[in-house]
C-alpha cells in the first residue's frame, strides 16, 4: 500500500527497543514511523527531508508503518516474516541488526550464531531462518548478480577480534556491524588495532 515516503524529519527517539521512533512530516502531516536502531542513525538528522521506504503492518486496530533508508532493507524485512514465528517486530530487529547482504550471507553460509546476535532471535528461530530462507536467499542473490567470497582465516579472526572489544566498550550489535561493514567497505586491512580506530571514529561520527 505505501511503497516509500518523502518528507521532513520531525523527530527521532532512541527506545532501546528493537524499534525506534521516528516522525516523518509529509505535506503537513507527521506520520510516526517504526524504524530500526541503524535506520534512526543512518536516516538524517532532525530537518533534514529523506526518503523512507516503507511497510504498513495491519492487525486488528493496529496500524504500524515501519520504514527502512534502502529498498533492499525493506524487501528483506518482508521476505524474513514469510518465516514461521517471525513477526514484524522480530524482523525489523533481524534487517536492523544486519544488513541485507550481511543477513544473506549469514543465511547462506548457515551462521547461527551471527543470526543469533539480533534481539529476540535465538537457536531454534535461526535455524528455521536458515532452512526456510536459503532457497529465497539464493535467488534474491542471484537476481542483483552479489557474489559474497569467503573472508580468510585471518581477517574472520581480527573482524571477530574487533567485535569483541567493541562489545567490551558497551557498543550494541547495530552498531558494531555497522562499523565493521564500513570497514569492509573501504578495505582495511586485518589490522586489529587499525580496525578498533577506524570503528570507533565510524560510530563517533553517526552518534552525532
Amino acid at each position: 500500500m505505501l511503497a516509500y515516503m518523502r518528507g521532513v524529519i520531525a523527530s527521532k527517539e532512541m527506545t532501546g527497543a528493537a524499534a525506534d521512533r521516528l516522525v516523518l512530516e509529509v505535506a503537513g502531516i507527521g506520520f510516526e514511523l517504526s524504524v530500526s536502531h541503524r535506520t534512526l542513525l543512518t536516516a538524517g538528522q532532525v530537518g533534514d527531508e529523506v526518503t523512507l521506504y516503507t511497510s504498513l503492518a495491519i492487525r486488528e486496530n493496529d496500524w504500524t508503518i515501519f520504514g527502512f533508508a534502502a529498498a533492499d532493507e525493506r524487501e528483506m524485512f518482508n521476505l524474513v516474516q514469510s518465516v514461521t514465528g517471525v513477526g514484524p517486530r522480530l524482523a525489523l530487529g533481524l534487517v536492523g541488526t544486519l544488513p541485507p547482504e550481511a543477513l544473506a550471507e549469514a543465511i547462506l553460509s548457515e551462521d547461527q550464531r551471527l543470526i543469533s546476535q539480533a534481539p529476540g532471535v535465538g537457536p531454534k528461530v535461526a535455524q528455521r531462518l536458515i532452512l526456510e530462507l536459503k532457497a529465497k536467499i539464493e535467488d534474491w542473490k542471484q537476481k542483483r548478480g552479489l557474489t559474497f567470497p569467503a573472508q580468510g582465516g585471518a581477517r574472520s579472526a581480527a573482524f571477530e577480534e574487533v567485535r569483541s572489544i567493541l562489545a567490551g566498550l558497551g557498543y550494541t550489535g547495530t552498531e558494531i556491524n555497522l562499523a565493521l561493514k564500513k570497514a569492509e567497505e573501504d578495505r582495511l586491512e586485518e589490522d586489529v588495532e587499525q580496525l578498533v580506530r577506524h570503528s570507533l571514529k565510524v560510530l563517533g561520527a553517526v552518534s552525532h
